[in-house]
């Protein structure tokens, strides 16, 4: 983990593990929040489909960006613009997660329910057009972005900062299991078999995308490679 892991390092351990409480804790506000806004959508307490994508996706994007927004409220843009760098390795190299991740995704979806899961949707009567690109635009562009700076970006950086170079692989591993028991929390499984499925999918793609920052010390890559991850499916499953 090159300079940017020199640059952590330097700073003092209060001040890193204050940082790593700090996202922590913006994680549980993500699923305390994303819960209640569940609730009331259920109670019936937001009618609209479009307002209650937008309340359950700002139930988790306001308590990162917060959390993200305190950890990097001293840091220099330049080195915030440099980390979101992408050169030609790093692009074949998050295509290639892609590709994994989606073989294994399809792979358990076919042993699971016998099918791909990447298949449109039935609908009844026209598609809410409106509804469909304020979901994919959430999927797609904004989770991805703001997942990957918490996670990779800042979580498994500053994690990596307090470790030994030894076991500094670790906070891969680790940033890789919370990022999927996140998702599990979020109510992305809604069946056990679907639980296990998103939770072996999600933690491949945070343990790939977690390796190649920590081999280029940018984050441009992974947010590439969980941006078309996604793509993916929403492409896939959009109503034909």
């Amino acid at each position: 983990m090159s300079s940017e892991s020199a640059q952590i390092t330097s700073e003092p351990d209060s001040t890193r593990q204050r940082d790593l409480v700090v996202l922590l804790v913006a994680l549980g506000a993500a699923v305390v929040l994303a819960r209640v806004v569940s609730g009331i959508t259920r109670s019936g307490g937001i009618p609209s489909p479009v307002l209650q994508v937008l309340a359950a996706d700002l139930a988790v994007w306001l308590p990162l960006v917060v959390g993200a927004g305190w950890v990097l409220r001293h840091a220099e843009r330049s080195v915030m613009l440099s980390r979101l760098r992408l050169d030609l390795g790093a692009v074949v190299f998050a295509i290639g997660i892609v590709v994994v991740c989606r073989a294994v995704d399809v792979v358990l979806s076919i042993a699971f329910t016998g099918s791909t899961g990447l298949a449109p949707a039935p609908t009844l009567g026209t598609p809410d057009v409106g509804l469909l690109i304020v979901s994919a635009i959430g999927i797609v562009l904004v989770s991805p972005f703001l997942e990957e700076i918490v996670f990779r970006g800042l979580f498994q950086q500053r994690l990596a900062a307090e470790l030994t170079p030894r076991t500094r692989f670790l906070a891969v591993l680790l940033t890789a299991l919370l990022f999927a028991f996140l998702h599990l929390l979020l109510g992305a499984g809604t069946t056990p078999l679907g639980g296990v499925q998103v939770f072996v999918t999600t933690f491949l793609l945070g343990l790939l995308t977690g390796t190649l920052v920590a081999m280029t010390g940018r984050i441009g890559g992974a947010i590439l490679a969980h941006v078309l991850f996604n793509a993916v499916a929403v492409v896939a499953t959009w109503p034909r």
